[in-house]
């Protein structure tokens, strides 16, 4: 079934097309393209081209399709009147073709043809040397358009294309059965692979579009400016590559019959771009707008040439001619005129022509409004430009169209309800000209500023005392002003808060701002904060100091405003009484503390501090008895409440004996307590002693050692 396969780095294109001859007849066509410079094996004697069932993907059938034996090369089919020398490119083609029965079911069949490889020189394809092509054909089923034919090209690919000058292709196709032809730009199919070059059946759908290398895709095939572009409905194909090299390329053709798909055909085809050794070529930018006025700018595309001669096609003088490379013409009227271009080289010359409608300059415009704020706004727009009586007008808003009548100058007026920025086109159409012309542009609408105190509301006892700050989003270059009620307190982002007035208080914060959204915030708080009313402690005492030996005191309630109080002595609880006799237990300092406590929970406290003194500081002994048996040893004076200490010893002839800072440590009757034992007798003491309060006190007396 399979004869000598074609070496993959050879196969360089294919497309399947059918015809239907009626009685469920069908002429399948696969056409074939391969590199004939290459030194790889001639076409396959056969074809393997399954049929798929469209709905599930099921084998319908499977035909071996035979080699017509017959082989064309290619022309160079390019129209460049000045190249000196053809490019050295070999392009050969051959035909597989069988005439088939199939009664197409519901849903249609897909025709499929696969092969493996691509040449390893094409330079948009990712890992180029494993990826084959996928030939495909849709046959629908009576449903949609009963015995269909697929459009077929009209012309053979070209055989290559030459860097740097305009070209003209043209890709156009014809369908015998009269249905509307589109034509775009598409990916070709993978299949096969370097494993399985003529898949056996080939694989069901669906197919994979082959991986373009970075920096080109469906549109974007080939490297070229401008970049190349295909008319949708002729199929003309305009562009300039810039970039020699080899390059996948698909163009399909789509047919529709009363506005439904019905199929396509999609041209797979390897494209070379060269460099042509030209002498002159001519070319007119044909993409000039219409409705322009009379004023025309006429742009050069020629590549080569050493000089031009332009011809404006003005037949009312014979002065419209110029020799600048982009020349501008001011023509007298309305009408067609064709233009003439010249292109001298040395040794050839080129010459195009192209016809060109002088019409009435129409062209939109309008003042963009200042930006807004959100809250408040209403943009107005205002046709301008050039237009006619006959010029029809309509504003077009993200969508929310507003048409206008012919003869009409409108103003329109928008309010958005988002912020940022709002497209907004409006369309000129002039049928009596056949022109139709937009201009757009886009208008901001700035965000409100927005003002949030972060300060929840709150009470306090009085005194009432806070520290409040804002939260701002979209307030630009701000400024503050905050009020207590009407009383202004602050002119900064924060602001500390006091007060005494018992009661609810309205805090109110200004924001300003100056830029952007110009616009003002008053945001009051009413009853923001809540001073709670405080009661008053207060107690007086029968006295503050009372001796050791009658440490009786009385505490009088004169507390105000109050629900309840509690008093306490150094932190203990005592009473809740009005009065409170108590006792306290030794001499010193006590803190008496009263707690006031209003119905509303609030507190106030005071203080007073009492004394119990001692009677005396300082108690002194006048015998002791050092013996050894423990009971009356030592002589020590007993000291109360003192800063200050120091007691000294004497004999008889005023000698110290002994002497202390310590009231602790008293005298044992021997010299310095460490030293030989005094002798019984009498002796003299000095003891000099400071209260409290630091008050000096001095003792001297006569003491006897008894044994």
């Amino acid at each position: 079934m399979i004869g000598l396969s074609a070496h993959a780095g050879h196969l360089v294109g294919g497309e399947i097309f059918y015809e239907c001859l009626g009685n469920n007849q069908y002429v399948i066509t696969l056409k074939m393209y391969r590199d004939c410079n290459g030194n790889g094996a001639p076409f396959d004697n056969s074809a393997s081209i399954a049929v798929y069932r469209a709905s599930n993907n099921d084998m319908f059938s499977l035909l071996s399709v035979p080699f017509s034996n017959q082989i064309d090369t290619l022309p160079f089919s390019q129209n460049i009147p000045c190249l000196v020398d053809t490019p050295d490119v070999c392009i050969s083609t051959t035909l597989y073709r069988d005439t088939v029965e199939l009664i197409v079911p519901l849903g249609g069949l897909n025709v499929v043809y696969q092969r493996c490889c691509r040449p390893p020189n094409v330079i948009n394809i990712n890992n180029v040397s494993n990826v084959g092509s996928t030939y495909l054909a849709f046959i629908p089923d009576s449903t949609v358009a009963p015995c269909n034919s697929s459009p077929y090209y009209n012309e053979v690919p070209p055989l290559a294309l030459c860097s740097e000058l305009y070209l003209d292709i043209d890709y156009s196709a014809t369908d015998k059965d009269g249905d509307s032809l589109v034509y775009s730009f598409c990916r070709p199919n993978t299949g096969g692979s370097n494993n399985n070059p003529q898949p056996v059946p080939p694989s069901p759908p669906p197919y994979q579009g082959v991986p373009w290398s970075n920096g080109f895709g469906d549109q974007n095939q080939i490297t070229a400016l401008p970049q190349l572009k295909i008319d949708s409905l002729t199929g003309k194909i305009t562009g300039r590559p810039t970039s020699l090299g080899t390059f996948a390329f698909g163009v399909c053709v789509q047919e529709w019959r009363d506005g439904i798909f019905v199929g396509e055909n999609k041209r797979d085809f390897q494209l070379t771009t060269t460099y042509c050794e030209v002498d002159a070529a001519a070319a007119i930018d044909s993409a000039l707008e219409e409705c322009i006025g009379f004023d025309i700018q006429f742009f050069n595309l020629s590549t080569l040439g050493d000089s031009f001669l332009w011809n404006f096609g003005d037949t009312n003088i014979l002065d419209d001619t110029s020799t600048y490379e982009n020349p501008i013409y001011t023509y007298p009227d309305t009408g067609v005129y064709w233009v003439q271009l010249i292109a001298y080289g040395e040794v050839c010359t080129d010459t195009t022509w192209m016809p060109f409608r002088v019409q009435h300059k129409i062209e939109p415009f309008f003042e963009v409004p200042d930006p807004d704020c959100l809250d408040g706004h209403r943009y107005r727009f205002d046709p301008d430009g050039f237009f006619r009586e006959t010029t029809a007008m309509r504003w077009e808003f993200w969508g929310d169209t507003a048409t206008i009548s012919d003869g009409d100058v409108p103003t329109a007026t928008k309010v958005y309800d988002t912020i940022g920025f709002h497209h907004i086109t409006l369309h000129y159409t002039d049928p009596k000209l056949g022109c139709y012309k937009t201009y757009s542009d886009s208008v901001e609408v700035w965000p409100n500023p927005e003002l949030t105190l972060i300060e929840p509301p709150n009470e306090m006892c009085a005194p009432y005392f806070g520290n409040f700050s804002t939260s701002i989003e979209h307030a630009y270059r701000p400024s503050y002003r905050w009020y207590l009620d009407s009383i202004p307190i602050s002119d900064s982002s924060t602001a500390y808060i006091e007060s005494f007035d018992i009661g609810e208080h309205d805090v109110r914060i200004v924001l300003m701002t100056d830029s952007m959204c110009i616009d003002t915030i008053d945001s009051i708080h009413v009853a923001h904060i809540n001073v709670l009313d405080t009661p008053s402690a207060g107690f007086s005492m029968s006295s503050l100091e009372m001796n050791m030996f009658t440490p009786d005191f009385t505490v009088y309630d004169e507390s105000m405003n109050r629900l309840t109080w509690e008093f306490f002595i150094d932190g203990e609880y005592i009473t809740r009484n009005n009065s409170h006799d108590f006792t306290l237990p030794d001499t010193g300092n006590y803190l008496v503390r009263q707690i006031a406590y209003h119905q509303n929970g609030c507190a106030d406290t005071t203080e007073l501090t009492i004394r119990v003194k001692p009677e005396y500081l300082t108690y002194i002994p006048n015998a002791f008895s050092p013996d050894g048996d423990r009971t009356n040893d030592m002589w020590k004076p007993s000291v109360f409440v003192h800063n200050d200490y120091h007691m000294k010893i004497f004999d008889r002839w005023g000698r110290i004996l002994f002497e202390s800072s310590d009231p602790m440590i008293g005298w044992n009757g021997s010299e310095g307590n460490d030293g030989p034992a005094c002798p019984i007798g009498t002796y003299t003491y000095d003891i000099y002693v400071t209260d409290e309060d630091d008050r000096p006190y001095f003792y001297q007396g006569l003491l006897n050692l008894i044994r």
